[in-house]
């Protein structure tokens, strides 16, 4: 099945833009606050995470869940781009970055640490943002716990995985970290030194028995029967040259999930928050925000309903 045309909705392909990265889009960029570093108790285990203070102080928090291998450093060019827009947490998953580890890596023990860490920040609800596996762990924890999640925001990622199930794990842990293959693998053309350089650096620092539990999490991974389930607006972002989760797997996401937008991005490939940061950081801006002028156009619409109801009644 062609990897574009498997997506019947018709969705948005946002083409490739030139690199002009404003002062609030890369780290270290000048004239916006370097992003924290904190740790919570997440129930037997500690956790760490970066957050960046928001513009408005009424910003709704936006959970951000990095992928295999990586950490927080991987969504740098969202917890401070999008400071305009959402509070922006992002976190370690356990035996990741600075967040100590657990016995047994999943995918439902790692939305059961995130759901603890949610519950320890100064927020009632989130946006949760997931790439590749770490789309895998948002999708479990509005499953999990609808009541905290306001919308999902899934990013070259999947219900299932079923190009790395058929994968013997020998072979997947080489191609992941060898410099020769890993740009070809999980990047496409016309990514910057730094991107590449964060992106890299990611996969590097993180053990090598790491790496494996979070391939075995995303094999043993399977929500494509419990996707109805998920009341809460989606956004899916993909790359069209993704070789890791390509279109089809957006695809397949829209068509189980009840309420759920696909954007392609053009040229790009499976790194979507390094590769292509302004893209996905206008993305998830106007999600975020037609998320919260909903409810308001609601509440004016029951309010003049009611008040046209009280007239035709003589009240």
């Amino acid at each position: 099945m062609d990897r574009v045309a498997a997506l019947e909705s018709r969705p948005q392909i946002v083409p490739p833009e030139p690199d002009r990265r404003g002062p609030e889009t890369g780290p270290g960029a000048d004239g916006a606050p370097r992003p924290s570093s904190h740790f919570v108790e997440a129930g037997t285990v500690r956790l760490h995470y970066l957050v960046a203070p928001p513009r408005h102080a009424t910003a709704p928090a936006l959970l951000l869940i990095h992928g295999t291998g990586s950490n927080a450093l991987s969504w740098s060019y969202q917890v401070r781009g999008l400071r305009a827009v959402a509070r922006a947490f992002a976190v370690d998953l356990p035996g990741h970055g600075l967040s100590a580890r657990i016995g047994a890596p999943s995918v439902p023990a790692y939305a059961a640490a995130v759901a603890e860490t949610m519950a320890r920040l100064d927020a009632d609800r989130f946006f949760v943002a997931g790439h590749s596996l770490g789309g895998a762990v948002a999708l479990e924890l509005a499953l999990r716990h609808p009541e905290r999640v306001r919308g999902l925001i899934l990013i070259a990622t999947g219900a299932h995985f079923p190009a790395l199930a058929a994968t013997p794990s020998l072979f997947l842990l080489p191609v992941a970290v060898a410099p020769g293959k890993f740009r070809d693998l999980f990047l496409g053309e016309g990514v910057s030194a730094e991107a590449l350089a964060l992106a890299r650096a990611a996969v590097a620092g993180c053990p090598p028995d790491i790496i494996r539990a979070d391939i075995s999490a995303a094999k043993a991974f399977d929500a494509r029967a419990a996707l109805p389930r998920v009341r809460c607006p989606a956004l899916i972002l993909c790359g069209t040259e993704d070789h890791i989760t390509p279109p089809r797997y957006a695809a397949w996401l829209k068509e189980g999930l009840p309420d759920a937008h696909v954007v392609l991005i053009r040229g790009a490939g499976h790194m979507l928050p390094l590769e292509r940061p302004e893209q996905v950081n206008a993305a998830l801006a106007t999600f975020l925000q037609g998320q919260r002028l909903l409810p308001r156009m609601l509440r004016r619409a029951g309010r003049a309903a009611a008040c046209l109801l009280r007239r035709r009644l003589g009240r």
